[in-house]
């Protein structure tokens, strides 16, 4: 168990979120609605990011109301010409409010179309950017730029054209599958999000720039907290949190484990031969050599580590099965891992067992033959 969690982190490590994460800081603000009536909340967040894109040392900001692998607002939508083909549930994607300049910041590269741009505002055509994920379930795959979709169920919602498609990133985490996503712009909907998190790419530490971001909020709004303050690798390892607290407990009781194994054959071994003293005395005197004595008590000792490793096998795939649930890429009778622990105990336990016959081949036979 403790192998396969170990292994299946290591493999949750090597995973592409689809973006650099490095040198980014995010924080959350929530505008009171009183305080911010209609489209105030619009022009707040459009000119903190103005203020932030000066402050040195930052080389991208934006807000938004998510971001990888934060997802977790998701909207039901209907692609205009597959209405008759709808099964009885909509399909549905994450839904996501972002500035122009998200997805500089976040370095996602655009595939196909055009980005946000400052013709994109409040009274102009509904325009929408989706992920590669949802181009190729829902849109279409190559033909998705220039379809139109409708957000909810209602014939009398705003039909949404799809402007440009780009890739797409973890943004349910690294150990979930990438979650179909749209994306609409904060200028055409200025009024509706009065809680947004703010992304800033920096250069270097994207703490250093934090008194600098405190500064100007404070400048707009002296009333107004920054709150959830933590860099986008910091958001990634919280949501694997507690894959990582499972492995690090099950590895340790794993080492645990193992410990008494070894623990356990030396001391049998270790006592095994010294009630047969009189026996290796004999077998010296005989004529055996040191290596066939240290070969004969390692080999009768690893006889029972051998049946108890095949036991050990199947109890290994029954847990591995008990807990896939926590396992990430790695089979619950992963032959690599189930390989690597049985060579591991049996190599200790064979180093556990040649001490006590190492010690046994140097006994003096004349005196072991006395006892």
């Amino acid at each position: 168990g403790g192998g396969l969690l170990v292994r299946s982190f290591v493999r949750l490590q090597t995973v592409d979120p689809g973006f650099d994460t490095g040198q980014m800081l995010t924080m959350r603000l929530t505008l009171p609605p009183a305080r911010y009536p209609d489209n105030a909340t619009g022009v707040f967040f459009t000119e903190l990011v103005d203020r932030l894109e000066r402050i040195p040392g930052v080389r991208e900001a934006a807000a938004t109301s998510q971001f990888p692998p934060r997802g977790f607002v998701r909207n039901q939508f209907v692609v205009e010409g597959m209405e008759g083909s709808l099964d009885a549930r909509l399909p549905s994607a994450s839904f996501t409010i972002a500035s122009p300049g998200y997805f500089e910041a976040l370095g996602v590269s655009l595939r196909s179309g055009r980005l946000f741009t400052d013709r994109d505002v409040e009274g102009a055509p509904d325009v929408a950017i989706i992920n590669e994920v949802a181009a190729e379930r829902y849109f279409g795959g190559d033909d998705a730029v220039g379809r139109r979709f409708r957000l909810g169920a209602s014939p009398e919602a705003a039909s949404v054209e799809v402007i440009g498609v780009v890739s797409s990133t973890r943004n349910r985490g690294l150990d979930t599958p990438i979650d179909p996503e749209i994306f609409a712009s904060l200028d055409q909907l200025p009024g509706n999000w009065n809680q947004l998190f703010m992304l800033i790419r920096t250069d270097g530490d994207p703490r250093a720039i934090l008194p600098a971001v405190r500064a100007e909020v404070a400048a707009m709004d002296p009333e107004q907290p920054i709150y959830a303050i933590m860099t986008v690798d910091e958001a990634f390892a919280l949501t694997s949190a507690p894959r990582r607290l499972a492995t690090q407990f099950m590895a340790a009781f794993a080492a645990f484990a193992l410990l008494l194994a070894v623990a356990g054959v030396y001391s049998v071994v270790s006592y095994g031969v010294s009630q047969r003293t009189p026996e290796i005395g004999l077998r010296m005197t005989l004529g055996a050599s040191r290596q066939s004595l240290r070969r004969l008590i390692v080999g009768q000792a690893l006889v029972p580590v051998a049946v108890g490793a095949g036991v050990g096998l199947a109890g290994a795939v029954a847990l591995g099965r008990v807990m896939s649930g926590l396992l990430f890429d790695v089979g619950a009778s992963d032959p690599l891992t189930l390989g690597g622990v049985v060579l591991t105990l049996v190599a200790s336990a064979a180093l556990a067992s040649y001490l006590p016959a190492r010690r046994a081949s140097t006994l003096d036979p004349a005196s072991a033959l006395r006892v």
